[in-house]
């Protein structure tokens, strides 16, 4: 995964796909390695990262998955504008909210959207649009809560992390309950402190 220097651009989703600490990056691609792999058993040939950031883990998934035609978008002009400039002979990049993706429907095989919906103030309206454009699969991580909270608030009192702006807090129980509300038979899974969830449409 390509690494960019901190001082040419910052935000607290830079700093997780750029931080210095073996251990934590070991972590994040230990997650995306998970990601790779559920998004593999939904044989996409099309993906849309919706809430992509920077497009650090569009960078990773497009080198585990040569033969997809990745798409990004994102809320944030200056995060399309870096992923554009480090990543855009990979993907395709576009500004857009998740509460109207700037896409038709079905547009997609697969819609992927990690670490986005914990910061969102209407989760549910964002997972409709997501199953809107999605044509076969939709792809969720969120935090796993408490234990990403926990480990949080010790990287903030160690000043290694930055506060990341959640306002949902899900754990197993409440995270399957928010995704049986919108699928059927969505297989759930964890790895390390993050859940995912993958649900055909």
């Amino acid at each position: 995964m390509a690494q960019a220097s901190t001082e040419e651009y910052f935000s607290t989703n830079h700093l997780k796909y750029t931080h210095g600490n073996r251990i934590y990056r070991w972590h994040v691609n230990a997650f995306l390695e998970r990601v790779s792999e559920m998004l593999a058993e939904s044989e996409p040939a099309t993906v849309l990262d919706a809430g992509c950031g920077e497009g650090f883990a569009l960078d990773f998934l497009t080198d585990r998955h040569p033969d997809v035609r990745f798409t990004g978008m994102d809320l944030s002009k200056e995060a399309i504008a870096y992923a554009e400039a480090h990543f855009g002979e990979k993907a395709t990049f576009r500004t857009g909210s998740i509460y109207k993706l700037p896409f038709s429907d079905n547009s997609f095989d697969t819609v992927l959207c990690s670490e986005v919906l914990e910061h969102l103030d209407e989760p549910d309206r964002a997972v409709e649009e997501l199953k809107r454009v999605a044509r076969r699969h939709v792809l969720i991580t969120v935090p796993l809560e408490p234990y990403f909270q926990k480990l949080n608030d010790l990287g903030k009192l160690l000043r290694i992390n930055p506060d990341p702006g959640h306002v949902n807090f899900w754990t197993k129980g409440s995270f399957r309950h928010f995704i049986d509300g919108h699928f059927e038979n969505a297989r759930c899974d964890t790895k390390h402190i993050f859940q995912l969830a993958l649900a055909a449409v």
